[in-house]
């Protein structure tokens, strides 16, 4: 089994970042993230609103995300900065993510005033930068979470670069790796093809339970998904029905069982291949396998998307030669080469994929090991949690 070389936390968790972030509660401390984070080097995690006016699911989703984010295996330390007035302070969260065997501390805005909180704010990120482990440990595949997710698709998403996901995946969980899908309505009309491959009926039952009501949801508020999909940039990119588009994003989950499901920013709890019931929209999909403890999202693109995050590092594949050649500073991996010897050689394709899945794996243990992906070295590190409620 590859060796990977990370940083083993107090609670056990092995990480493959050894990131110090600071963390924002609520769009009103934003200001105050972003400063201590442009004056010390960490990274910021920003609020489009957060812990206000939150209820019910809204308010255990958002606490479960946030302290997902804090005890994430490739963060090493983490400040949460409030303004105090929130639902959920900052003080509450710095206590929950060190309740999960993890360092984190608090500052809220209305105790110390703006400037002392950011005064402050950048002494203790200093402080943890000094005692940060530099010592690389050593750990296995079978300790990755992985999180997948496709975006900007086109008619070589089902064909090439999907599939060739669907090869890694069922190599890493071979191996013992856990791997994480989301998109609720991207699966609607595969939905019983992943029923098939689930553990026991339960599961099964879960699952399509969990598709049914997101389709009833779009329902009730007079939205047709069905007939509503695919999106305009899918059918530019040869996409004719949602099935189609929902075959093919299926493809990238191999063939293994499906072993259960998750909730939107929830960690798996068992090895294997899971679902999280998450939405569509590329940012929030990205979001929620972060929160859940994805080491690494692999994000398979037709039409190319620059999208990034702020600590899981996020691995673009593309089986579009055109996208691969002009989006060359986004794309990490370029399949197009599958399509291509295809057209010009009739080279078998089931080999080809294969070809490409032990490509993604090889881009996986090089990310693992410090190689920085396309996204991280432009500095991309978009952040939004979907919300469910009324606000």
């Amino acid at each position: 089994m590859s060796e990977i070389r990370g940083w083993r936390r107090g609670n056990g968790d092995f990480g493959i970042r050894n990131h110090i972030i600071v963390l924002s509660s609520v769009a009103c401390a934003n200001h105050a993230a972003l400063e201590i984070a442009k004056r010390t080097g960490a990274i910021p995690i920003v609020q489009e609103e957060g812990a206000c006016g939150m209820f019910g699911g809204d308010r255990k989703r958002f606490i479960r995300c946030m302290v997902g984010i804090g005890a994430h295996p490739n963060v090493a330390w983490t400040l949460v900065v409030g303004l105090g007035c929130e639902g959920v302070d900052s003080h509450q969260l710095a206590d929950k993510i060190a309740n999960k065997g993890r360092e984190a501390e608090s500052l809220l805005i209305q105790e110390e005033g703006m400037n002392e909180t950011i005064e402050k704010g950048v002494e203790l990120v200093n402080k943890a930068r000094e005692s940060l482990n530099p010592r690389k440990e050593s750990g296995t595949l079978d300790e990755l979470v992985i999180g997948l997710k496709c975006g900007a698709s086109d008619y070589t998403s089902g064909l090439i670069s999907n599939p060739a996901v669907g090869k890694a995946v069922d190599f890493l969980i071979e191996q013992g790796a856990t791997v994480m899908f989301t998109e609720r309505l991207e699966v609607v009309g595969g939905e019983h093809i992943l029923a098939k491959r689930a553990r026991n009926k339960e599961v099964a039952e879960d699952f399509l339970r969990r598709i049914k009501k997101a389709v009833e949801d779009v329902n009730k508020i007079g939205v047709d998904w069905v007939g509503s999909q695919p999106s305009m940039g899918n059918i530019r990119g040869g996409l004719t029905t949602i099935e189609e588009k929902s075959l093919g994003a299926i493809k990238k989950t191999g063939s293994t069982p499906l072993e259960g499901c998750v909730e939107y920013g929830e960690r798996p709890k068992g090895k294997g291949l899971y679902f999280m019931d998450g939405p569509g929209y590329d940012v929030k999909a990205v979001s929620g396998l972060m929160c859940g403890g994805a080491h690494i999202i692999l994000f398979t693109t037709g039409l190319g998307t620059y999208l990034g995050s702020p600590v899981s590092p996020v691995i673009k594949i593309t089986g579009n030669p055109k996208t691969a050649k002009f989006l060359s500073d986004a794309i990490d991996i370029d399949l197009s080469f599958i399509l291509e010897e295809i057209i010009s050689k009739d080279a078998p394709f089931e080999k080809l994929l294969e070809f490409g899945g032990k490509k993604i794996v090889e881009e996986i243990i090089d990310v693992a090991n410090g190689k920085l992906t396309k996204a991280e070295k432009s500095g991309h590190i978009e952040f939004s949690i979907e919300r469910i409620g009324v606000t």
